[in-house]
């Protein structure tokens, strides 16, 4: 999924994937739960064999770097991979590291970034536990907490000098480690990216659990009078590919001119786009709390 997104993006961004991009591209690769593929099989022989288990879980980053080497291998690059692992949020730690890559190393000409996300009984077990994944066959956001639904897929942007949509501000983000410290570290993210300017729209990160409540509050306190969109209803939480995606539909909501109506939206903020709308816009904002305490945003513009 992830070499089919960056081949996607590459070719978007004008590049065939028989042009040999060598060591001008690099590759950033966000990721949340490792390869699964990978991992199923470890966590088995962990649970069956116990700990003499000889298990590439007991060396993580066989798991988690494993897709960014593949990739790279597959677009015949020659330089720099790197392996970002987080939560939601990840994506968009992504996108801020390979525009510092950018800036401060002349010879890099294009970074690929790319999330990916695949769901197994691990992951699904382990949302079940926690009590924010819903049984239902669907859900709703900014409305009643009744849990996510899991998605899986890839999503890549290509970031480059010249062209395309104009990446206005980006940053690190922050970690936060209780709801009341969630609300304030979104706060401190979100202001810095809208102080110069009002977006026009918000693609955010709500999925139907605690992560609604918080972002909703900050919004309405924020931008209360932007329209916001959240694709989750309609394609699932896809972890980390989640902040990827928002950045795509960011990048077609500009593209476009159009912003989606939300699949599922509750009632509790006002702003969410509840139908498809064609305006104006110049600025986007993506934003993002992440279910493991990270939140970060996004500013993109025309």
């Amino acid at each position: 999924m992830g070499a089919a997104a960056a081949y996607d993006a590459l070719a978007d961004a004008g590049f065939q994937p028989e042009v040999q991009l060598g060591a001008r591209c690099a590759v950033v690769y966000a990721i949340c739960s490792g390869g699964v593929n990978y991992s199923r099989r470890f966590y088995h022989e962990l649970v069956t064999q116990g700990a003499n288990a000889a298990s590439p879980m007991l060396f993580p980053e066989t798991v988690f770097n494993a897709p960014a080497s593949h990739l790279a291998a597959l677009l015949k690059l020659d330089g720099q991979s790197y392996t970002l692992v987080g939560d939601s949020a990840v994506g968009l730690s992504a996108i801020h590291f390979a525009a510092q890559l950018l800036t401060h190393q002349s010879e890099l000409e294009l970074c690929v970034v790319v999330g990916t996300e695949e769901v197994d009984w691990i992951l699904s077990d382990a949302f079940n536990s926690w009590r924010m994944a819903t049984r239902n066959s669907d859900f709703e956001v900014f409305g009643k907490l009744s849990g996510t639904i899991l998605g899986e897929g890839a999503a890549a942007v290509v970031l480059g000098r010249t062209n395309g949509i104009p990446l206005v501000r980006t940053g690190p983000g922050s970690t936060f480690f209780s709801r009341q410290d969630a609300l304030v570290a979104a706060r401190q993210v979100i202001q810095p990216m809208i102080q110069e300017e009002t977006p026009d729209c918000v693609i955010s990160s709500a999925n139907g659990t605690f992560i609604d409540q918080i972002e909703g509050r900050v919004l309405q306190e924020l931008l209360p009078a932007t329209l916001v969109y959240s694709y989750k209803p309609a394609l699932g939480d896809a972890l980390g590919a989640s902040s990827l995606f928002q950045t795509v539909f960011a990048a077609l909501a500009l593209r476009n001119q159009t912003v989606p109506g939300t699949r599922r939206g509750g009632h509790r903020l006002p702003s969410l786009a509840r139908e498809s709308r064609t305006m104006k816009l110049r600025r986007a904002l993506v934003t993002v709390i992440g279910f493991s305490q990270q939140v970060n945003s996004l500013l993109l513009g025309t």
